[in-house]
């Protein structure tokens, strides 16, 4: 069975992710195994500031962000009657989907690129260009 991971970060271009994966489903035999995944920076711990929130607030928030963000792609997913695990992973984005992937014998990442351009994307780095680079399957792109 073919396994997707499937990388959103809740932005309106996570739906266009979610639908491109839709319309690639409808070609397989069988329909793949989808991991819906949202990866949360760390908060940076500034010299002791963790010790007042707590870890269980901190779980808490990283829970909340990450059903918040995934909430628009598992409604489509739904609509289309196309189960998916869901993930939300603390880390850093381009790794971490790259590990995660490897860790689920995934054949495919797919996720979106917010299209920032060849010098910003020297400059800053791009998450996508850094999971293609580290994945061990393909990835798949969807421009915004």
């Amino acid at each position: 069975m073919s396994k997707i991971l499937v990388a959103v970060d809740g932005s309106s271009h996570s739906s266009k992710v979610a639908r491109t994966v839709i319309r690639q489903v409808s070609m397989y035999k069988k329909p793949p195994e989808l991991h819906l995944t949202y990866v949360h920076l760390p908060l940076p711990t500034l010299g002791g500031l963790m010790k007042p929130i707590g870890h269980a607030a901190l779980e808490r928030y990283y829970r909340e962000e990450g059903e918040d963000a995934l909430r628009g792609a598992r409604k489509l997913f739904d609509r289309a009657k196309l189960a998916c695990a869901m993930h939300i992973i603390v880390g850093p984005v381009a790794e971490t989907l790259a590990g995660q992937a490897k860790k689920l014998k995934c054949d495919l990442i797919v996720m979106g690129t917010h299209g920032m351009g060849a010098v910003a994307g020297m400059l800053l780095g791009s998450v996508a260009a850094k999971t293609v680079h580290m994945a061990h399957c393909p990835v798949l792109l969807v421009r915004e």
